[in-house]
């Protein structure tokens, strides 16, 4: 039927849909067969119409003059071209459809449909001839998408920075060095960190303001400027008199790089302490090349650092403490005091300890075992190597602030390990009661003036005055600044609880052996059997216990 109704226009850029006169259609009468009627024509490349299609039909059947006269239902098209914005501005895109037997895309064209949508920056020259290409190798209709302009992003600012110019005497490991010939001297641990007087210690990198980004459509982006903080002066440091970003020291000694400034302390460095020493009490850092031996009794208002053992000594710092080997006592009575002590107000790093009383104001980390030990620390307790493979807490009694973590928990017979995690629990409960009751106080006083202003607004207005409106004003905007800062606090302080009672838990990667005692607070467990990797957790009520290997979870009776 279509192939009756259609024929190309003079010009042969339409396809013309016309009834002849002396034919009707039919009502099932439809778009079917015009696909072929137009390839008859060579005009299957045109683009159809298709609501001039349908409107064609809808003439034809009811016999209208239109459809006698003729509807234009396919039309050669030239290719199109439009820019599509993106990622805020930052990338422009051009969506090329194919010609319907009409040209393909000009320079001019691609130009144009910039310069509506407005792009000016970042463009690609070879971007726009690859669209110019594609528009010739289209097929009627195809789209292809091809980014041809892309912004800049800013480059924001770098803050302040602080590069120490000396090594960190924390970060030396002390290890025997060798003396050539197969030879290791034992008590040659590596030469001690020092500085002299006036030395470079740290330099200052000022913060930068960052750089400028650019949208596509030349809407520039400021960068943020870094954070820019200045160098301090320390204990044993001054600044440069002539370069305002050095540091040099004053003094000679070990340095302490902290975060915007180099402390230098005169530092005690010796091979041993033992008889030949005598006991050492030193302000400052103490730096033992090997061991401590027993009965010394060592004191500094700095760190200690041992390259070899601590033996049945009394060790104490006011800073931290590091033993290369290991922190070892002598075997007694549960009555009897443990014959080495060491103690720390900061943290306590060694490889292993047993038979000792251990206490940080931080954290303790053992590498390989924790033996019958009395610890006792104010953060977190570590007994695990980096492989996670070794590290047994086993024995003796641990009071532990924060976390317990280890790969074994107990020990195979009948050795009795007690665990206590998150110490600081009963603290923090007596903290909140006090904030609970300041709250309380808060309110009534608050009510009170409540009450004062009520009185006060039932006398008549003859007998009031403006000085005890605005004494009562003033009280009622004090007491509820208090209250709402009371409420603040309580809030703040249960919301830190809160999350320390998710992290402080007692976690254990390998496993957990009989006789072990977990306790949190006023509660306990004890464990009867032998279990896998665990997790001992404390939700302020009782004692919850989760098996990493998908054991049954059970109760208290473990």
């Amino acid at each position: 039927m279509w192939k009756k109704l259609v024929g190309l226009s003079e010009d042969k850029s339409q396809v013309l849909a016309k009834l002849p006169s002396d034919l009707n259609v039919s009502n099932d009468f439809s778009s079917k067969g015009l696909e072929e009627a137009l390839s008859e024509i060579n005009a299957s490349h045109f683009f159809v119409m298709e609501e001039e299609v349908t409107r064609f039909i809808n003439y034809a059947k009811d016999s209208k003059g239109e459809a006698y006269s003729g509807l234009a239902i396919c039309e050669v098209r030239n290719a199109q071209v439009e820019v599509v914005l993106t990622d805020h501005d930052m990338l422009a895109s051009m969506k090329v459809t194919g010609a319907y037997g009409g040209n393909a895309l000009k320079g001019s064209e691609v130009v144009h449909a910039l310069a509506i949508a407005h792009v000016t920056k970042g463009i690609n020259k070879l971007a726009l001839k690859k669209v110019l290409l594609m528009s010739t190798k289209l097929k009627p209709g195809e789209t292809f998408t091809q980014p041809v302009a892309k912004g800049k992003n800013p480059i924001q600012g770098q803050d302040a920075k602080f590069i120490p110019l000396v090594k960190d005497p924390t970060k030396q490991i002390l290890a025997p060095k060798s003396q050539g010939e197969d030879k290791v001297d034992m008590l040659n641990l590596g030469e001690t960190i020092t500085v002299d007087v006036d030395q470079p210690l740290m330099k200052r990198v000022p913060a930068t303001k960052g750089v400028a980004g650019i949208t596509v459509q030349g809407k520039v982006i400021p960068p943020k400027p870094g954070n820019d903080q200045a160098l301090s002066a320390a204990k044993g440091s001054h600044i440069c008199p002539t370069n305002p970003n050095l540091l040099l020291a004053t003094d000679s000694g070990m340095p302490l790089i902290k975060a915007k400034t180099v402390e230098v302390e005169n530092a005690l460095c010796v091979p041993q302490i033992g008889v030949a020493t005598g006991h050492v009490k030193f302000k400052g850092n103490v730096v033992v090349l090997g061991d401590i031996e027993s009965d010394m009794l060592v004191r500094a208002t700095g760190t200690i650092t041992v390259g070899g053992f601590i033996e049945s000594a009394d060790v104490q710092a006011q800073g931290d403490i590091e033993v290369a080997k290991g922190i070892i006592g002598h075997t007694s009575s549960g009555s009897d005091k443990k014959s080495c002590c060491v103690k720390s107000g900061g943290n306590i790093k060694a490889n292993y300890a047993q038979y000792s009383e251990i206490q940080a104001a931080d954290n303790i980390e053992l590498a390989v075992h924790c033996m019958s030990n009395d610890i006792r620390c104010g953060n977190d307790l570590t007994v695990c190597d980096r492989s996670e493979r070794q590290g047994t807490l086993s024995g003796g009694t641990t009071r532990v602030g924060g976390k317990v973590t280890c790969v074994n928990l107990g020990v195979e017979g009948d050795t009795a390990t007690h665990v206590e995690g998150f110490a600081r629990f009963g603290k923090y409960k007596e903290r909140i009661n006090k904030h609970k009751e300041h709250y309380k106080k808060a309110q009534e006083a608050t009510m009170d003036i409540i009450r004062q202003e009520l009185e006060f607004k039932k006398k008549p207005k003859s007998e009031r005055t403006d000085e005890e409106e605005a004494q009562i004003d003033a009280k009622k905007v004090k007491a509820n600044d208090y209250m709402e800062k009371a409420k603040n606090a309580l809030e703040m302080l249960e919301s830190e609880f809160e999350a320390l009672l998710e992290t402080n838990i007692v976690d254990v990667k390998g496993k957990v052996y009989t006789h072990v005692t977990v306790q949190f607070g006023e509660e306990k467990v004890v464990t009867k059997r032998t279990h896998g990797p665990s997790t001992f957790s404390f939700n302020q009520y009782e004692i919850q216990y989760s098996s990493k290997l998908d054991e049954e979870d059970v109760g208290v009776d473990i």
